[in-house]
């Protein structure tokens, strides 16, 4: 992970944000907007509790999700990334009140386990998979832009690859 930190930040520092500006603030809006809508509806309590009680579902082979990429679009947008990992069983980027990234992998943005779905009834759960749906359309954009503006400074490597996560690296998948 460390790897993939300092290559983000360098990636952070060679991106001229005043020609994404516009596109970051509009990110900026519709994340906060899902955010907003999950508190008001009551799902970051739900996880907060959860994790309390039970651990959190931020295991750690979702940080496999998080690549060069997405870090250095967090960076951009003013997000302190962490100097280590709060426990060894959890995603990398899990901090002491829930997630530190703003642009967070489409397996996290998009997560409702049954106890949310559960607690939130069906209309809610429907409006707050509209304002994910245009949290990750809006976010892939964004990177769209930002993956041209690397394209000489990434080598096909550093991209995130499709390998396994960690919870299954070693196992011999079935095709």
């Amino acid at each position: 992970m460390e790897l993939r930190i300092r290559r983000a930040k360098k990636l952070a520092e060679s991106i001229k944000v005043e020609e994404i500006e516009e596109d970051l603030k509009k990110l900026e809006m519709v994340i906060e907007k899902t955010w907003r809508y999950m508190r008001e509806i009551g799902v970051t309590e739900i996880c907060r509790r959860c994790a309390e009680e039970t651990g959190s579902c931020c295991r750690d082979w979702v940080e496999d999700e998080v690549d060069e990429v997405m870090i250095a679009m967090n960076i951009v947008m003013g997000v302190e990334i962490p100097k280590r990992r709060l426990r060894d069983d959890l995603c990398y980027f899990l901090g002491e009140n829930g997630c530190v990234l703003k642009v967070r992998p489409n397996l996290c943005v998009s997560y409702l386990c049954e106890l949310i779905t559960r607690k939130i009834g069906y209309e809610r759960e429907k409006k707050l998979q509209e304002l994910i749906e245009r949290e990750i359309e809006i976010s892939s954009k964004v990177r769209e832009k930002f993956l041209r503006k690397f394209s000489c400074s990434l080598g096909r490597s550093s991209l995130k690859s499709y390998r396994f996560p960690s919870h299954i690296q070693g196992k011999n998948p079935s095709t």
